[in-house]
């Protein structure tokens, strides 16, 4: 059979090439598109694989549940797992009644992410992958082999999709880390809201918009996963989408339920953060030119959209700390969990630090004492909330010296987006001579 890192099989949708195409009496269980049915899968494959080594078993429920859970959301039809072991490798089989249904892989977790990388892990942890389309299934799936020396290539094959009419949406200006931080934040959103509907949970918005929305939004991210690049300047990059024609009511429903599932996440109704400013600004710019485009109006760059102070990134560029450390401006950069990624030399003088030894260390080592708890509460808001009221603003305070003493300076808090999607807080400021003592 020859190996299978090689490139991809010539078959229709499949990356690699199954090694045993599975016995006649494979043990098989039919799932109805229900959250509890991934928990489901896991006992299923957990009993049928008795017997194989832990790691493998283990291995095998973990990308059994995220694909069970994907099939659930993304088909919205019930699921078929088979299972089985031959020759010590695991074969695992997830099918759905949604051939048409175009697979989406994402590159990556990020605080954004949620649950549910499926296809990514399935990449990662598997020695061979793919997807299979029939006439009325789809089926993805995947095999552990023992002692692989290396996973195959990675990348899935798409079915085609129906032939429909279409539109071009030209994008002027996309930021691409920021897009892709924004696609990963709609995504686990939209997942948690259609999620808790499907649990009958609570849920803000009804579950037919639930479904369009999430339908909207698997469109739009193939879409992107598609498009043709016309130019490119830094991480600034003009692309043409082709969408259906028909796309424009569905797109509105989303962004509909977006600002709605935005307003529950604000409220603490759900585990997914509410979208920081610059990512809600640029979900809102993406919708508005797909919709605007498709009632016949002009594309608009995003570089041209009015924004407030605190939507705006401080360059149009993903994060990259070697910038922010050969830069003269002093300058610091923190993460979610608040704690120093990056200082350059200016600040490192300006507060009395190595700056290196600030590297790990929670922001309020800068802080002084009686301004702690406010900066705790500040930077807890904007990441429960989304409320930009420390972003974009020059705020005037004391800084704390290494040695105790005060140093006031005038500071500016902005976001950038890594290229991995996660959101950076860097600080730039300015400071005169020592102030005040600490004692």
């Amino acid at each position: 059979m020859g190996d299978h890192r090689g490139g991809r099989d010539r078959r229709r949708g499949q990356t690699g090439r199954m090694t045993v195409p599975g016995p006649v009496s494979t043990p098989v269980r039919r799932l109805p598109p229900r959250p509890q049915s991934a928990a489901e899968a896991r006992r299923f494959v957990r009993e049928v694989l008795d017997g194989v080594s832990p790691d493998a078993a283990d291995t095998a429920q973990l990308l059994v549940s995220e694909l069970v859970t994907n099939a659930v959301v993304h088909a919205h039809t019930d699921v078929e797992v088979r299972a089985w072991a031959a020759d010590g490798r695991v074969h695992v089989h997830v099918s759905d009644d949604e051939p048409n249904r175009v697979l989406v892989p994402h590159r990556g977790g990020t605080a954004y992410s949620g649950t549910g990388r499926g296809l990514a892990m399935v990449e990662e942890l598997a020695s061979n992958h793919g997807v299979l389309v029939g006439e009325d299934q789809k089926t993805v799936w995947f095999e552990l082999w023992p002692d692989t020396p290396e996973p195959p290539a990675s990348g899935w094959s798409v079915p085609d999709r129906p032939a429909t009419a279409t539109a071009t949406v030209e994008l002027v200006d996309s930021p691409g880390a920021l897009q892709e931080a924004a696609q990963q934040h709609r995504g686990a959103l939209l997942r948690e809201c259609l999620l808790a509907a499907f649990a009958d949970d609570l849920s803000e918005a009804p579950p037919a918009d639930l479904l369009t929305a999430h339908d909207a939004n698997h469109l739009i991210d193939a879409a992107l996963a598609s498009a043709s690049e016309e130019s490119s300047h830094g991480d600034l990059y003009t692309m043409r989408l082709k969408v259906p024609a028909d796309a424009r009511d569905a797109v509105l429903t989303l962004g509909r339920v977006l600002e709605t599932a935005q307003e529950t996440a604000r409220q603490g109704k759900l585990l997914t953060r509410p979208a920081l400013p610059q990512i809600r600004a640029a979900t809102r710019w993406l919708l508005g030119q797909v919709t605007g485009q498709l009632a016949g109006q002009a594309p608009t760059a995003w570089t041209q959209v009015a924004r407030e102070p605190s939507t705006t990134p401080p360059e149009l560029a993903p994060w990259d700390p070697s910038r922010l450390q050969a830069g003269s401006t002093p300058a610091i950069a923190a993460d979610d969990g608040n704690r120093i990624i990056a200082v350059n030399a200016a600040a490192a003088r300006l507060l009395g630090w190595p700056a290196q030894d600030l590297i790990g260390r929670r922001i309020i080592t800068i802080i002084p004492e009686h301004l702690r708890e406010r900066h705790v509460a500040a930077f807890t808001s904007l990441l429960l909330t989304g409320h930009p009221r420390i972003l974009g603003r020059p705020v005037t305070m004391p800084a704390l010296h290494r040695d105790g003493g005060l140093v006031e300076i005038t500071l500016c808090i902005q976001t950038q987006e890594a290229t991995d999607g996660r959101s950076v807080f860097v600080a730039r400021f300015t400071g005169p001579e020592r102030v005040a003592d600490g004692s």
